[in-house]
């Protein structure tokens, strides 16, 4: 398959993320000297300015990290719990609103940003955030899928004031190519690169963003954000096709794509052919499974015993495994374990050989569609992520984290990083990871091929999403094991925006970018 973007290839670094001006903040860091991480907190705080559809610093971060001095991953989970305060029993009652501050949970982005730099990083954070606060301060062009956001949730986002003011400030749509200005949201993040997370979480701006929710109707408050800290679970990992494959721990779905593949790794998918409607079929019913062990068992760790490495186990690998049929399946059962959407991407590697590989998220479009005042802060509506049944493992609860859709992915070869990926999505995440993941490690694509290649997407029942480019022969051919089909666009965003970086033996790398969004890769 031909590629239609070139893959980017670069010696000192690269860089792939969901703007092309995020992706030029991290080069630009990594000329100077920066670390991946410095690189990777550089793009991500301007995604945070420019991609306020998707992210925010309001919002919450996943990352892993290869640290090459130490040949280890280590995982950061910048994701917040729900207030100490929340109202659970009216949340039940009502359902959960459409937009408004009480859907927020704490954001976790700033602290772990800052844990990063602190373990990782060589420029601090103040140089890091510095772009960012340009963008802010100064304006940044509106890009054709920002206006294309505002304009499809104008209507909620002119219902708070503070938030019609902020992206809809001359009281319309800004048209592609015009100024967008953040001053209040420039003046946050110069408190933050001048005083670090203390400043969100303990300082001035804390206390401001504590009285602002409260006028908005949030439950957040100053004791919920004084008690954050960033998690820093064990990353998991699986062996697949000769790579051990690291993921994000719970509260991340990540335990999703490592099950997929830790099943996959017992069949020869290369024998069957990329494309081929017998590797589909065999994947999407994967898939079924590992989202049905996902639904019976996942939560906050802290709250229910979960150990999610005993997905991983051979024996029950097996029995999953024996489960995929020759035929769609309506359902999946969970396996028998005994246990006692609006979101950016972006990975670096440096030419010292550490990675990052990161993905940052508000959850749905615009978050809460709340901006604390005085702040420039978009909150995100990430309390939508628990279930509202008491007997779920995920279900809402005060002080307990929600189940993420966000997950990143490195594969090492021994102790060696050769591909950093991953995607935004929501649900389509690990289903985009999992194409991808067999793409190149199993089918040997280039990255940028990889990236292009038709996608597939499933949500419920036997309907199969399927993008339009894949053959005729194909979708019949699924057609007749069960599946009914329905024809997405040729590039459909609903599969996802990955970004990819390949390392090979040489230390060259291989960078990609979506073309079913807005990303770049860019190295030097």
């Amino acid at each position: 398959m031909r590629a239609h973007r070139p893959t980017v290839r670069a010696a000192n670094g690269a860089v792939a993320s969901g703007h092309h001006l995020a992706t030029t903040a991290g080069v630009a860091a990594l000329r100077e000297g920066g670390t991946a991480v410095d690189a990777a907190i550089a793009a991500a705080a301007v995604c945070a300015v420019v991609k306020p559809s998707a992210t925010s610093i309001g919002g919450d971060v996943f990352a892993l990290v290869y640290d090459a001095r130490r040949r280890e991953i280590v995982a950061y989970n910048g994701s917040g719990a729900a207030p100490a305060s929340l109202d659970v029993e009216a949340l039940r009652a009502s359902g959960y609103p459409r937009s408004g501050a009480i859907m927020a949970t704490v954001p976790g982005c700033v602290a772990a940003w800052s844990d990063m730099m602190e373990a990782h990083g060589k420029l601090g954070l103040d140089r890091a955030l510095a772009p960012a606060i340009a963008y802010a301060a100064e304006g940044a062009p509106v890009s054709a899928l920002l206006a294309g956001a505002i304009a499809e949730q104008a209507d909620a986002l002119s219902a708070a004031p503070e938030t019609q003011r902020t992206y809809l400030p001359r009281g319309s749509v800004p048209r592609p190519g015009e100024m967008l200005q953040q001053p209040d949201l420039a003046a946050s993040l110069r408190e933050i690169a001048e005083d670090g997370a203390d400043a969100f979480y303990r300082g001035a701006l804390a206390g401001r963003i504590a009285d602002g929710v409260a006028r908005i109707g949030g439950s957040l408050r100053a004791e919920d954000l004084d008690a954050h800290r960033t998690d820093l679970p064990e990353a998991l990992s699986v062996e697949h096709h000769g790579f051990r494959v690291h993921g994000q721990p719970p509260v991340s779905q990540g335990h999703i794509l490592l099950e997929e593949l830790a099943i996959a790794d017992g069949l020869d998918l290369a024998r069957l052919g990329w494309g081929s409607a017998e590797l589909i079929h065999t994947m999407v019913e994967i898939k079924k499974l590992a989202f049905a062990d996902r639904d019976a068992f996942a939560g906050d760790p802290r709250r229910v015993d979960f150990d999610a490495r005993r997905l991983f186990d051979p024996a029950f690998v097996a029995a999953r495994r024996k489960a995929i049929g020759g035929r769609a399946a309506d359902r999946a059962d969970a396996g028998e374990l005994a246990l006692p959407a609006h979101t950016t991407y972006l990975a670096v590697a440096d030419r010292d050989g550490n990675c990052v590989s990161l993905i940052e998220s508000v959850f749905s479009a615009f978050g809460s569609r709340a901006v604390v005042p005085g702040t420039g802060i978009l909150l995100n509506d990430r309390l939508r992520g628990f279930s509202l049944e008491p007997r779920s493992p995920n279900a809402i609860a005060p002080g307990k984290r929600p189940v993420h859709t966000l997950n990143a992915v490195v594969a090492l070869d021994g102790s060696t990083p050769r591909f950093v990926f991953g995607t935004p999505g929501a649900q389509a995440q690990v289903q985009t990871n999992f194409q991808l993941a067999v793409a190149l490690l199993d089918m040997g694509m280039d990255v940028q091929e990889a990236i292009e290649a038709p996608r597939w997407f499933h949500e419920s029942g036997r309907t199969l999403q399927i993008e339009a480019r894949s053959s005729d022969d194909v979708r019949r051919a699924l057609a007749a094991k069960g599946h009914e089909i329905r024809v997405l666009p040729d590039w459909d965003p609903v599969t996802g925006g990955a970004q990819a970086i390949a390392i090979d033996e040489n230390g060259v790398f291989a960078a990609g970018a979506d073309p079913r969004r807005e990303g770049t890769a860019a190295g030097y």
